[in-house]
C-alpha cells in the first residue's frame, strides 16, 4: 500500500513543476509574445483563481478511490483464507451431521421395529391376561364355594360335639368317664352315650388351667339337651371345680358367633324380646311378633338399639 501511495507524492511534485505560479514578469512576457493589447488580471497571491482548489479536489477524489480499492483488495486477500477455512469447517460439519442423521435414522428404524414387535407382543399378552383373569375369577369363585362347603361340612360334623372346660387333668377323659361326669353335673335321668373324647393338643404343667375336653355324643339330640341344661343350670361344678360346657364350633364360626355377644348382652333380660343364634352364625330377634335374622352384627346392633329406644318412651308414660 505504501508503494501505491508513493505515486501521489510524485504526481503532486510534477504538477507543481508543470504549472509554476504565475508572476507579473511572466504575465507581461506572455502578453508581449502573444501580441496582446490588454493586460491579464492578476490574483493578489499571484495564482490563477480556482485552479488550486480544483486540483486539490481532483487529487483527493483520486486518493479516495485508490484507497478504497486498495483496502478492498487487502480485505479480500486477508479474508479469503479465513472464509476458505470456514467453508471447509462447515463442509466437514455438514458431512458429520449427515452421517449422524443417517445413523440416527437407522437407529430409529430399529427402534420402530422393536416397538412394533413389543406392541404385537403386548396385544397377545393382553389377550392372554384377559383369558387368565377370567380363569382366575372363575377359580376364585369355585374356591370360595368349596371353602364354604368345607366349612359347612366341618360345622355339621361338630354339631354333636361339646367342649368341657375346667375338669382337672387328674380326672380321666375317657368316653365312659365323661358320660358319668355329664350325668352327675346335669342330673340327667338317663345315661348318655359318648362315642369318643380327648383333651385338646398341648402339654399341661402344674399350675396351668386344665386342657379343654372335646367329646362327641352319639346322638345329636343328646348334645342339644346337654347344652340347654348347662345353660339353664349354670354354674356347674364337678368334684369341687367349676366346669363350663359349650358347643364345639370351627374357628370361623366361633368368631362369627362371638361378634353377636354385644347384641345379646343388650337384649338379655327383656321378656318382650326373644333372640337366639342359629347355625352357623345367624341372630334371630323376635319383637312384637315380628322376627328378623341378621348375619351382620352391626346391623343387628342398630336394630336392637332401635327397638330399645322405642320401648323407653312407652315405659316413661
Amino acid at each position: 500500500m505504501a508503494d501505491k501511495l508513493q505515486k501521489y507524492k510524485f504526481t503532486a511534485s510534477t504538477s507543481k513543476q508543470a504549472n509554476p505560479k504565475p508572476t507579473t514578469r511572466n504575465t507581461a512576457k506572455l502578453a508581449t509574445q502573444g501580441g496582446a493589447t490588454h493586460t491579464a488580471p492578476t490574483h493578489p497571491s499571484g495564482e490563477v483563481p480556482g485552479m488550486a482548489e480544483d486540483l486539490k479536489a481532483e487529487i483527493l477524489a483520486s486518493i479516495r478511490e485508490d484507497l478504497k480499492n486498495v483496502i478492498r483488495d487487502e480485505l479480500k486477500s486477508a479474508l479469503a483464507d479465513e472464509i476458505s477455512s470456514i467453508k471447509n469447517d462447515l463442509q466437514g460439519l455438514k458431512t458429520l451431521i449427515a452421517n449422524d442423521v443417517t445413523a440416527i435414522r437407522a437407529d430409529m428404524e430399529l427402534v420402530k421395529t422393536d416397538v412394533n414387535e413389543v406392541k404385537d407382543g403386548l396385544n397377545t399378552w393382553s389377550d392372554e391376561v384377559s383369558t387368565l383373569q377370567t380363569t382366575v375369577e372363575s377359580l376364585q369363585k369355585e374356591i370360595k364355594t368349596m371353602r364354604d362347603k368345607c366349612e359347612d361340612m366341618e360345622g355339621r360334623m361338630r354339631r354333636a360335639n361339646i367342649r368341657l372346660a375346667g375338669i382337672p387333668e387328674a380326672n380321666s377323659s375317657t368316653p365312659k368317664a365323661i358320660a358319668s361326669a355329664l350325668k352327675e353335673m346335669l342330673q340327667l335321668d338317663r345315661d348318655v352315650k359318648v362315642d369318643r373324647s380327648h383333651r385338646i393338643f398341648g402339654s399341661s404343667r402344674d399350675g396351668d388351667k386344665p386342657r379343654v375336653i372335646i367329646a362327641k355324643m352319639h346322638y345329636d339330640e343328646d348334645a342339644v339337651e346337654i347344652l340347654r341344661k348347662a345353660r339353664d343350670q349354670a354354674p356347674l361344678f364337678y368334684n369341687g371345680q367349676r366346669v363350663s360346657i359349650f358347643p364345639d364350633y370351627t374357628a370361623n364360626v366361633a368368631k362369627a358367633r362371638a361378634a353377636f355377644s354385644e347384641v345379646r348382652s343388650a337384649l338379655r333380660g327383656r321378656k318382650d324380646i326373644r333372640y337366639g343364634l342359629l347355625f352357623p352364625a345367624r341372630l334371630r330377634i323376635t319383637h312384637n311378633g315380628n322376627s328378623r335374622e341378621f348375619v351382620d352384627h352391626r346391623k343387628a346392633m342398630d336394630y336392637a338399639k332401635q327397638i330399645l329406644m322405642e320401648e323407653r318412651p312407652a315405659a316413661n308414660d
